[in-house]
C-alpha cells in the first residue's frame, strides 16, 4: 500500500468516527465531556493523516502515553465509555498505519507480537488459575509459524514477538492472586469490587514503575548465565531453517483447535456441559472426579515431565481420601471440598518441608571464607574485558569530571537530569544504554505517590482503601526483593521473592488491614517485580540473539500494554463467567494464599485458623486434630524429597482437581516413552541417537501446538461470550 493510499484510508477511517461521535453528540449526550472530546481527537487525527509527514519516535510516545493517561484517568473517574475507547483505539491505529517503524521493531512483528501476546497470555491465565503452575511454551514457535506466513523469517524479529507475548504473559499471572483470593474469600467484597477498572488500575499502575525499577542495574545482570533464557535465544536462531518443527507445531494447533472449537459448538448447541467426564454423562459424580476434557491440560503434562505428575497424582489421591473418609464421597463442588482445613492443614505441611529444606541446602551451601576469597579471584581473573567508552564532546568534559568528586551533589543531579529529558536518545547514546542508580529510586517515589493518591485518599473503588503508611514501608522493600529475585532467576533459573511474607506478616499483625487490602497491595508489589524481570530476561534475550537494548524496551513497553488492557479483559471475562475456586477455575494459589492471610488474620486475633470448622469440639482437641494432618503432609513431602521428586508438586496435586491431574497423564506418558527410550539408547551404547531426539523434539512441538490451538479457541470463546452476554 503506497503513501496516499494509507493517508486516504486513514482519513476515512477517522473520518467515520468523528461521524458517529457526532450521531451520538445530537443523540443528547450533551453533557458528556467524552463526546467533545472524541470529536477533537477524531478532527485532529483527519487532518494529522492528511497533512502531517510520519510520526517520530518522540511524537509516537508521546501519542502512546496521552492515550493510556486518558483511559486511565477516565475510569478512575468513572467515565470509561464507547467514546474513551473509540479516542484510544484511533490514536493506537493512527500510530498503526501512519508510523514507519524501523527493523526489526516491524509492523509485521508488532502485530504477530500482539496476536501471538493474546493467545499466550490467556494460556497463562489459563494455567495459573487452573493449576497454579505456569508453563509457557511455544512463544517463538507460533511467532515463527506466522512470520514465515508473511514473509521472510528473521530471529531479530522473533525475538521482538517473544518479547512483547512473553512480558504480557509474565504480567497477567502476577495479578492471579488477588482477584481470584477475594472472590472466594470474600465473596460480598467481589461483587462491587471485581471491576474492569479496578483490575486495569492494579496492573497498570504497577507494571509502568515496575519496568523503570531495575533498568540502572542492567549491564550487572547482563553479565549472568541466565539459564532460561539461553535455551530459548538458540531455538530463535535455529527455527528458521526448520521447515518440519513449523509443520508440526501446526499439526498440533489445528487437531486441538478443531476438537475444543467443536467441543463448545456442541455445549452451546445441546445445552450439555462437556467438561469433564463420566459428568458429561451422569451428574452423580461431581465434575471434578474423572477427566477433564482439556487437551491443553493433557499436553501440559509431557512439559511438566513424568515424575512431576505421578507426584501430582500422589497429592489427588490424598485428597480423594479426604473425600471419601471425610465427606462421604457425596456430590459436592470443588470449592466446598477445597474449604477442608485438612486438606489446607497437609499442604501447610508439604510448604513447611519445602521451606526447611531449603534453609538446610542454603547452609550445605555455605563457603568458608577462603573458599569466598579464592572464588573471588578467579572471577576476577576471568573478567579482564576491556571496554572503550563512546567519547564525550569537549564541552562535557568539565561536568562529567566533576562526578568523580560531587557524584551525589545536588548540582550534578538536575544536570544529569536535564540531559536524560532534553535529548533522552543522545543521553542513552552518550552512557552506552547505562542509566543512573537514582532513577530507579525515583520511580519508586512517583508508584508510592500515585499509589496513595489513588489508593488512600481517592479510594474510587467500593470496599477498598489502603493505609498511606503500607506504601511508605513496602514500596521500598519491593525494590530490594526485585533486585536479590533478579539475582536468583538470572543466576540459577529459578524464581524466589519473599517480599510477600516480608510486607503481609507485620501488615495483618499489627496496621489490621482488610483482607481486601493486603491482597491487592501485595499483587502491586508483585507485578512491580514481574514487570521488572520481564524487561531483564528479554534484554538478555536480545543480548544473544542480536536485538538492541532500545528495540527490547519498546517491545517490553507494548506487552505491559497488552497485558493491562487485554489481559485485564481476559481475567475480567472469566470472572463475570466462570468464577473463581469452582470447578472451572479452582485458583490453587490464590486458596493457599488466601488461607494464609486469613490465618494470620486470625491469628492477630488470638483464633488458631480452621478451629471454626469444629465448634461442637475442644480447642485443643481440634488444634491437635488439625495439627495431626499438618505433620502427615510434612511426612509424605519428607519421604517425597528423599526420592527426589518434588513436594511442590504434592502441594499443587492436593489443590487442583483430582481430574485435572488424572489427564496430564497422557502428556506424561509420551514423556516417559521419550526419556525411555533415550535411556535404552544409552544403555546400548549406540551412537546415533538421532531417531529418539528426533521423537522427543517432534512431540514437544506438535504438543506445544496443542497448547496453544485449545487456547486460541477458548479466548475467543469467552471474550465473544463476555461481549455477547
Amino acid at each position: 500500500m503506497d503513501r496516499r493510499t494509507t493517508r486516504m484510508l486513514s482519513a476515512g477511517i477517522f473520518g467515520a468516527g468523528l461521524f458517529y461521535a457526532s450521531v451520538v453528540l445530537f443523540e443528547g449526550r450533551y453533557y458528556d465531556p467524552t463526546v467533545y472530546i472524541a470529536l477533537a481527537a477524531e478532527l485532529l487525527m483527519v487532518y494529522a493523516s492528511l497533512t502531517q509527514e510520519p510520526p517520530t519516535k518522540t511524537w509516537s510516545a508521546v501519542i502512546g502515553a496521552v492515550a493510556g493517561t486518558y483511559v486511565s484517568s477516565a475510569m478512575l473517574l468513572g467515565l470509561l465509555n464507547d467514546m474513551v475507547i473509540m479516542v484510544a483505539g484511533g490514536l493506537g491505529l493512527y500510530l498503526a498505519l501512519m508510523s514507519n517503524p524501523t527493523f526489526p521493531l516491524t509492523k509485521r512483528a508488532m502485530a504477530t507480537g500482539v496476536g501471538v501476546g493474546v493467545v499466550m497470555t490467556f494460556l497463562g491465565i489459563y494455567l495459573a488459575l487452573k493449576l497454579g503452575v505456569i508453563y509457557f511454551v511455544g512463544a517463538e514457535m507460533l511467532g515463527a509459524l506466522i512470520l514465515t506466513f508473511n514473509g521472510r523469517y528473521t530471529k531479530e524479529e522473533n525475538t521482538i514477538v517473544v518479547a512483547i507475548s512473553n512480558t504480557s504473559s509474565m504480567i497477567v499471572v502476577g495479578v492471579l492472586i488477588a482477584f481470584p483470593a477475594i472472590a472466594i474469600f470474600e465473596p460480598a467484597v467481589a461483587q462491587t469490587l471485581i471491576t474492569f477498572e479496578f483490575i486495569v488500575t492494579v496492573t497498570g499502575l504497577s507494571a509502568v514503575f515496575g519496568v523503570l525499577l531495575l533498568l540502572p542495574f542492567r549491564t550487572r545482570f547482563e553479565r549472568e548465565p541466565w539459564p532460561q533464557v539461553r535455551p530459548q535465544a538458540e531455538c530463535i536462531i535455529c527455527i528458521g531453517a526448520d521447515a518440519e518443527a513449523r509443520k508440526k507445531v501446526g499439526v498440533g494447533i489445528a487437531a486441538s483447535a478443531g476438537y475444543v472449537g467443536a467441543t463448545k459448538v456442541t455445549e452451546a448447541a445441546a445445552g450439555i456441559r462437556l467438561a469433564a467426564f463420566p459428568n458429561a454423562f451422569t451428574h452423580a459424580i461431581p465434575d471434578w472426579i474423572g477427566l477433564t476434557n482439556s487437551p491443553l491440560i493433557a499436553a501440559i503434562g509431557y512439559f511438566v515431565g513424568w515424575k512431576r505428575v505421578m507426584t501430582l497424582l500422589l497429592g489427588s489421591a490424598l485428597s480423594l481420601t479426604v473425600w471419601v473418609v471425610l465427606e462421604g464421597a457425596s456430590p459436592i463442588t470443588y470449592a466446598d471440598h477445597l474449604r477442608r482445613p485438612e486438606i489446607l492443614y497437609m499442604v501447610l505441611g508439604v510448604f513447611a518441608l519445602i521451606i526447611s529444606a531449603d534453609v538446610l541446602a542454603g547452609k550445605k551451601g555455605e563457603m568458608t571464607p577462603e573458599q569466598f576469597e579464592e572464588e573471588v579471584n578467579r572471577r576476577k581473573r576471568s573478567d579482564n574485558i576491556a571496554v572503550i567508552d563512546t567519547p564525550h564532546k569537549s564541552a562535557e568534559l568539565p561536568s562529567l569530571l566533576r562526578v568523580q568528586h560531587e557524584l551525589f551533589s545536588l548540582e550534578e543531579f538536575k544536570l544529569e537530569f536535564r540531559r536524560m529529558v532534553s535529548n533522552p536518545g543522545d543521553y542513552l547514546r552518550s552512557t552506552r544504554g547505562n542509566l543512573p542508580p537514582w532513577l530507579a529510586a525515583v520511580s519508586m517515589a512517583i508508584f508510592m505517590a500515585f499509589g496513595i493518591v489513588i489508593f488512600s485518599i481517592l479510594a474510587p473503588f467500593p470496599g477498598l482503601q489502603l493505609p498511606w503508611l503500607l506504601f511508605v514501608i513496602g514500596s521500598p522493600l519491593a525494590l530490594i526483593s526485585a533486585y536479590f529475585t533478579a539475582r536468583a532467576v538470572s543466576e540459577t533459573g529459578m524464581l524466589a521473592g519473599y517480599v510477600s511474607d516480608i510486607v503481609a506478616i507485620p501488615a495483618i499483625l499489627f496496621f489490621r488491614v482488610t483482607f481486601q487490602a493486603i491482597t491487592s497491595f501485595m499483587t502491586m508489589l508483585g507485578v512491580l517485580q514481574d514487570a521488572a524481570l520481564a524487561l531483564l530476561v528479554h534484554l538478555k534475550l536480545g543480548s544473544l540473539t542480536g536485538v538492541r537494548g532500545r528495540d527490547i524496551f519498546k517491545a517490553v513497553v507494548i506487552g505491559l500494554t497488552l497485558a493491562t488492557f487485554g489481559g485485564s479483559m481476559m481475567i475480567y471475562a472469566i470472572y463475570r463467567q466462570y468464577g473463581f475456586g469452582g470447578t472451572d477455575f479452582p485458583s490453587p494459589a490464590a486458596q493457599l494464599f488466601g488461607f494464609l492471610v486469613k490465618s494470620l488474620q486470625s491469628l492477630g486475633q488470638l483464633r488458631l485458623p480452621g478451629m471454626d470448622f469444629f465448634e461442637g469440639l475442644h480447642p485443643v482437641l481440634a488444634f491437635l486434630y488439625l495439627l495431626s494432618y499438618g505433620v502427615a503432609g510434612y511426612i509424605v513431602a519428607r519421604e517425597v524429597n528423599r526420592r527426589g521428586l518434588s513436594a511442590m508438586s504434592l502441594a499443587v496435586g492436593l489443590l487442583v482437581p483430582p481430574a485435572t491431574s488424572l489427564v496430564m497423564l497422557f502428556g506424561a506418558a509420551v514423556d516417559y516413552r521419550a526419556r525411555k527410550g533415550e535411556m535404552t539408547t544409552q544403555e546400548a551404547n549406540v551412537r546415533s541417537t538421532d531417531t529418539d531426539s528426533t521423537v522427543a523434539t517432534g512431540a514437544s512441538r506438535v504438543l506445544s501446538g496443542v497448547v496453544a490451538g485449545e487456547a486460541i479457541v477458548v479466548v475467543i470463546w469467552v471474550l465473544a461470550t463476555l461481549f455477547v452476554v
